[in-house]
């Protein structure tokens, strides 16, 4: 989400009377950034995802069509997998990434591969996405 959408959000919700005055009204005046530099006990700290959480998440919303989000996600899937068991597909997408992007040279056959698991690893992880959509809609 960008900065923009999390202001709306707590706008949103502020007028909604759904969620704590207190908390929501620092988020919507002052934007994440500032709140995230907030001692907790000023400003509650974010939840930390997993790493199935943050790419279901991260690769629910991609926009493949714009290439800075793909190269960010690539950077970000490829990076973050490391150290994670390799047996969880979302892991091991994030090694074959890194491996065809970056150590096998071959752009063409790394897109093809990035595009066709991303998307059904998109699908697998939508129920991960629609919980936590859900807990935070």
């Amino acid at each position: 989400m960008t900065e923009n959408e999390v202001n709306s959000w707590g706008d949103e919700q502020l007028l909604n009377g759904t969620e704590s005055f207190d908390y929501i009204s620092l988020l919507s005046l002052y934007g994440p950034g500032y709140c995230c530099r907030l001692p907790s006990y000023d400003f509650p700290a974010a939840r930390k995802f997993t790493f199935i959480e943050e790419f279901a998440l991260r690769a629910t919303n991609l926009n493949l069509d714009v290439e800075e989000d793909r190269l960010n996600f690539i950077l970000w899937v490829s990076t973050e997998c490391m150290g994670l068991d390799i047996n969880i597909p979302e892991v091991k997408f994030g090694y074959l990434v890194d491996h065809y992007f970056h150590e096998c040279d071959d752009a063409a056959f790394a897109h093809k591969y990035f595009n066709d698991q991303l998307r059904f690893l998109v699908e697998k992880n939508s129920e991960v996405f629609d919980t936590i959509w859900a807990s935070i809609g």
